[in-house]
């Protein structure tokens, strides 16, 4: 999966990180994951279901679970992944949404300001005080969020998805920059090519050509960060499009501006 491989938590200590304007390629990992809006609204795609996250909500996105983040509208959110020292693997939320109000959110909320307070200040101590919220959090959702537990079919069925999407994005990291046909992705995990359309669907909410997509456009990214004196037609050419025109389209009918301004907003030196 492609963002498995990084923003990893450790035992040692969670990630964490706020976000402008976030937006995931539906990805999986081992981590538990809140997502917190601070400000604005964000679409969440969890298990092929979409809904809208709104200011002051969170998102309890447990272990291995296909999910992605898009925001629609300007937002700020806060990002969190706890290592999985409590198996939240094997439960499955009901509800995985908090909202202001209900019975468990001032509690979890608190927890998370915690952390934030604590990595901002870094004093004596902060490291055992940001893990202690996050074993509260994780415990909290054992006790206090309604779940129940995941059975061996609803393993397996995660099991598969997620060998799906990995073989999926391995075929791409090989080919992403080539001309391949549907069918021949298919054929690579095996499929038919309706059935994999179809499947495809199902695992990540979106269309293998729109994953495909916002694939080539994270490596485009990757690409100008890395050389950001390279011409964009070159990277537009490097990362699979055909040429700067589809480049600039795709770019701003996702991240609703050209390369050039993402660039400038989000990883402009002050």
């Amino acid at each position: 999966m492609y963002h498995e491989l990084i923003n990893h938590a450790t035992r040692q200590y969670p990630f964490f990180i706020k976000h402008t304007d976030v937006k995931y390629i539906p990805h999986f990992h081992e981590e538990t994951e809140l997502v917190f809006v601070l400000e604005g609204a964000l679409d969440v795609t969890l298990e092929n279901n979409t809904f809208v996250l709104n200011k002051g909500e969170i998102c309890i996105i447990t272990p291995d679970l296909i999910h992605n983040l898009y925001s629609r509208e300007p937002n700020i959110t806060f990002v969190i992944k706890l290592f999985p020292i409590i198996n939240l693997g094997n439960i499955v939320l009901l509800n995985p949404v908090v909202s202001p109000g209900s019975q468990n959110y001032e509690l979890l909320r608190q927890h998370i300001y915690n952390i934030i307070e604590e990595d901002e200040n870094k004093l004596t101590g902060y490291e055992l005080s940001v893990n202690i919220n996050a074993e509260k959090i994780l415990l909290m959702i054992l006790r206090n969020i309604e779940h129940q537990k995941s059975d061996d079919k609803f393993k397996l069925q995660l099991a598969n998805k997620n060998d799906f999407l990995t073989s999926v994005t391995s075929f791409l990291e090989a080919h992403y920059a080539e001309d391949f046909l549907l069918e021949d992705v298919a054929k690579y995990l095996n499929y038919t090519k309706s059935y994999f359309c179809h499947y495809f669907k199902r695992v990540t909410g979106v269309t293998f050509w729109r994953y495909y997509t916002i694939f080539r456009l994270e490596k485009s990214i990757q690409a100008m960060k890395k050389h950001p004196g390279k011409r964009y037609m070159e990277i537009a050419e490097e990362s699979g499009f055909k040429n700067i025109r589809s480049f600039n389209q795709a770019f701003k009918e996702y991240h609703h501006c050209t390369p050039r301004e993402y660039l400038n907003k989000y990883y402009s030196t002050p």
